[in-house]
Parts: C-alpha cells; sequence; structure tokens
C-alpha cells in the first residue's frame, strides 16, 4: 500500500522569519536503504535554535540561511526501502532531524530504536545530555572530581546532572536563583551566583565546563581552574560580544596554571565494534537513554513546556524575550 505525507517543515528564511514548507514524501520513492517517519515529538535547543532564530554571527563561515533548526526527534516508522532490516513500520526513532511533521533518511542516520515502553517525550531530550556527557569524556572526568558548571541554561542543567549522576563533586555557577535551585535539584553540591564566585580563592575545580558567550563567565572559568586543571567548552565565548575586556588567554591563569581548553560538543559517529572506538554517538546516546528510562537522570525536570509544532514561532519569541532558565519546549507533531 502507498504512503504519502504531505510534511511540515520549519525553516528560518532570515532573522525572525521563520515559516513552514510543504514537503510531499512518498514511499514509493524510497531508495532501498532509506527510512520514511513521522514525526511524534521534537524538542528545542534554546541555545543553538535562539542564536539562529535571532542572527548572532556563526559559528563557521558561509551561508546561514535559509536553513532548518533543531535536531532532537523521536518519530515513528511509516516505510523502509528493500535494504533496511534493522527498522520496520511502527518503530520509534530517535534522530537528529529537524523540527518537522515527517522525513525522509538513510537509516545508517537514525541513532537508535526506542524501547516499546519508552516514554517519547523523555527520550526526545537523549541528545541534549549528550552535549554534558561529551564534555565529562573530553575533560578526562573521573568519580570524585571538582566539576564547576558555568551557565545554566539547558546544556549546563544537563551537564550538572550527569556530573552529578556520575560521582562528581559539583558546583553550579548562575546569577539566576531559578536556574541555581534547579541544579541543587538535579544533584550539584553547591550552586553559586557568579558575583559570589568572586569572593576567596576557588581555583580549585578539576574540570571547568563553560556553556556561555560571556567574557566575564569565561574569565570566571580561567579562575575557577585549578592548576594543570581543564575547561571543557560547550558555549562560545565571545559570540554577539564586544571585544574582550581582558586577555582571554592571560599567561596568569593559562600558562602559570598549564589549563587545557577543550573544545566539546562532537563525537565520533562510526559505525564500528567497541574495540575499535569505544564512545561513539550512537553508544553514548543509548546510555544516556537507559539513565533516562531508568529515573536516573531527570529528563522531565529539563521540559519546560509542551505545545503543538505550530506554536515555534511563539515559543520562539517568548525565548528571545525572557529573563529566566531557558530549559527546553517539546513541540508535539501529532
Amino acid at each position: 500500500m502507498s504512503t504519502t505525507i504531505t510534511a511540515q517543515i520549519a525553516r528560518l528564511l532570515g532573522p525572525r522569519q521563520l515559516v513552514f514548507e510543504e514537503q510531499v514524501l512518498g514511499a514509493e520513492k524510497l531508495g532501498p536503504q532509506e527510512v520514511l517517519a513521522e514525526t511524534i515529538c521534537s524538542a528545542i535547543s534554546p541555545g543553538t535554535e535562539l542564536a539562529a532564530y535571532l542572527g548572532e554571527p556563526p559559528l563557521r563561515p558561509g551561508p546561514i540561511y535559509p536553513r532548518v533548526v533543531g535536531y532532537c526527534n523521536v518519530a515513528e516508522v511509516k516505510a523502509v526501502g528493500a535494504e533496511v532490516k534493522e527498522y520496520q513500520p511502527g518503530d520509534r526513532v530517535l534522530s537528529f532531524q529537524s523540527h518537522r511533521s515527517a522525513f525522509i533518511c538513510p537509516a545508517e542516520k537514525i541513532v537508535l530504536k526506542l524501547p516499546a515502553t519508552a516514554d517519547a517525550e523523555l527520550a526526545v531530550t537523549t541528545y541534549l545530555f549528550h552535549l554534558g556527557y561529551n564534555a565529562l569524556l573530553k575533560g578526562g572526568f573521573t568519580p570524585g572530581h571538582k566539576v564547576s558548571v558555568v551557565g545554566l541554561g539547558m546544556l549546563g542543567l544537563g551537564a550538572v546532572a550527569l556530573a552529578a549522576n556520575s560521582g562528581g563533586q559539583v558546583t553550579a555557577y548562575s546569577e539566576q536563583a531559578d536556574a541555581r535551585a534547579l541544579a541543587s535539584d538535579l544533584g550539584a553540591q553547591n550552586a553559586s551566583s557568579k558575583s559570589e564566585a568572586g569572593k576567596g580563592n576557588h581555583a580549585t575545580a578539576d574540570l571547568v565546563i563553560s556553556t556561555s558567550n560571556r567574557w566575564d563567565d569565561w574569565l570566571l572559568c580561567l579562575q575557577l581552574a585549578r592548576k594543570e586543571g581543564a575547561i571543557a567548552v560547550l558555549g562560545f565565548p565571545g559570540r554577539g560580544q564586544a571585544s574582550a575586556p581582558f586577555n582571554p588567554l592571560d599567561s596568569q591563569y593559562f600558562y602559570d596554571k598549564q589549563l587545557r581548553v577543550i573544545a566539546c560538543g562532537m563525537s565520533p559517529d562510526l559505525p564500528v565494534a567497541p574495540h575499535e572506538l569505544r564512545f561513539t554517538v550512537k553508544r553514548n546516546c543509548e546510555f544516556l537513554l537507559g539513565q533516562i528510562l531508568a529515573g536516573k537522570l531527570a529528563a522531565g525536570t529539563l521540559i519546560g513546556q509542551r505545545c503543538g509544532w505550530a506554536e515555534l514561532p511563539t515559543v520562539y519569541e517568548a525565548m528571545s524575550a525572557s529573563r529566566t532558565t531557558r530549559l527546553t519546549t517539546l513541540l508535539r507533531w501529532k
């Protein structure tokens, strides 16, 4: 039987110019190794998506718009190509597809298949935790390490939860009281305002996780790290900011402390055996989803609201005006 779906795809044509475009997808056009799926829900990554919506400086050279938005998607498989063996109609899958009601993609691009009993609206947050997990892996985290997390948006709170859940001694920093309260709920042993961090000697962190673009937050990261400590960078220091009012690699911090500054966020995505490469995107996400489903990672705490997909423009506008912690919003497509 033929399966045809008219998909709605969220696309930015320019700053604050969000539209929904239609695309007709048909099972009869599937390649032998492709999957047709219909989205159940997708999750907003607040920092990344709001930066694109507002037109902040791009992270890479090249055209910025038009572009799709979003990368956390749970969908139901509707049809598969002749050579696809690992998925079948009715399976629910996690992928990096953007905010769209349906899609066709190569089967190899699917991250994982959800267990039959999994809550799709919790599972869709998996990759938002993955970014913090990547920072722990690249930063050489070991249980017992002192971990400071600067900036408590979605990624910072996820990093707090992962570090605390893995045996870290976590201190979280934010000027927002609601964010500090959430960090404490997620396992941070201490949650302080950034202004309080300047009082006394706090250069004891084995690993500092930076999730902010602000230069004053970057200075705080340099100050918090101990000698021969590491700063795992999930934010983009200086993005959308004026020139730094200080040397971002001041020798009193970077050289004298012999710091390691590590760009984080990307993991290998290769179909190889664990003995060749243990921590791949798919294996990482399988682990994190298991933690979410077991109740060890409080995914529900990081979901600020749930709404229909057509409300995405309103959500972006509300996020841009908000002074409270930007948690994820779940978009329901079915």
